[in-house]
């Protein structure tokens, strides 16, 4: 993505650049037409409000490019699952599709998501996940993945909080 705001170094050079043009131009003007100094004022304030408005118009459009720019945790999360998956090299390309287009095995996913974010309560839990699917399925081998994974980051957060302390 493109960077908007430039370095200060370029802020500068751009004042100092602008400030020595409009001391040029003053001393032009009083040499050569006798202009008094007091008229002269206003545009000693042209690079000051000039990099202002340039620096100011950077920061705005950082700003907004940035805000689409939000961390996608769930895509985090079943990437993570997915590579975890793939690693072992236990589904065939077919298994994943299934699983892809298993509206029931999408929504246990969401729900894994909740559990990983928010941990367990009463309405979701893993031992629910378990039993969610017939033993023999792939749907079943795969949330062992999904609730190992979770198992798994659960000890790894447990870790980092003792760290903290």
């Amino acid at each position: 993505m493109k960077k908007f705001v430039k370095p200060f170094k370029f802020y500068l050079s751009l004042f100092i650049f602008s400030s020595l043009l409009i001391l040029g131009y003053s001393l032009y003007k009083i040499i050569n037409d006798g202009t008094s100094v007091g008229e002269l004022y206003t545009t000693w304030f042209l690079p000051i409000f000039f990099i202002g408005i340039y620096w100011g118009s950077d920061v705005l459009l950082e700003k907004v490019f940035n805000r689409k720019k939000k961390v996608d945790y769930e895509g985090k999360f079943l990437d993570a699952i997915g590579e975890k998956m793939r690693s072992d090299n236990a589904f065939l390309i077919e298994d994943y599709r299934r699983l892809q287009i298993n509206m029931k095995f999408q929504a246990a996913l969401k729900i894994a998501f909740k559990i990983h974010q928010d941990g367990e309560d009463e309405e979701f839990s893993l031992d629910k996940l378990k039993r969610k699917f017939k033993k023999d399925t792939v749907e079943n081998k795969a949330m062992t993945y999904v609730i190992d994974y979770i198992k798994e980051n659960k000890v790894n957060d447990s870790n980092q909080d003792e760290n903290k302390v």
